[in-house]
């Protein structure tokens, strides 16, 4: 009755990622005008959304690393990858850098049928 908690933290691992690819591209806009490492560096210390995004997408990690000591490798990675590029299209398109037509829903159904297949086989 309950969706298997395994799948649940393969989505949320996916969220956490997919989530804060964007936001990190967005929020690291001007980086380029800087010379060296050092200013690189504390360019992107004093961008708190910046630091925000980077912590998020880092928890994701630390939640992908836990995922897969308890769910079969062949399984949590594809799942976890495909679904981290559906969630970056996703807020990607709602960002404004780019639209979601008629491929990207294709796409999708494919990563949703190719995600559903994983988790059957388990």
């Amino acid at each position: 009755m309950f969706p298997d908690p395994a799948l649940l933290k393969m989505v949320l691992v996916s969220l956490l990622w997919g989530s804060t690819n964007p936001l990190i591209k967005r929020y690291s806009v001007g980086i380029e005008q800087c010379h060296s490492t050092l200013d690189k560096v504390l360019f992107l210390l004093r961008r708190p959304l910046y630091i925000a995004s980077l912590l998020s997408n880092q928890l994701g990690s630390v939640l992908f690393y836990v995922l897969l000591g308890s769910t079969d490798l062949g399984v949590a990675v594809p799942v976890v990858n495909s679904l981290t590029l559906l969630f970056t299209s996703l807020v990607g398109a709602v960002m404004g850098e780019g639209r979601f037509g008629v491929r990207g829903l294709l796409g999708t159904l494919c990563i949703v049928c190719g995600t559903a297949l994983c988790h059957l086989q388990t």
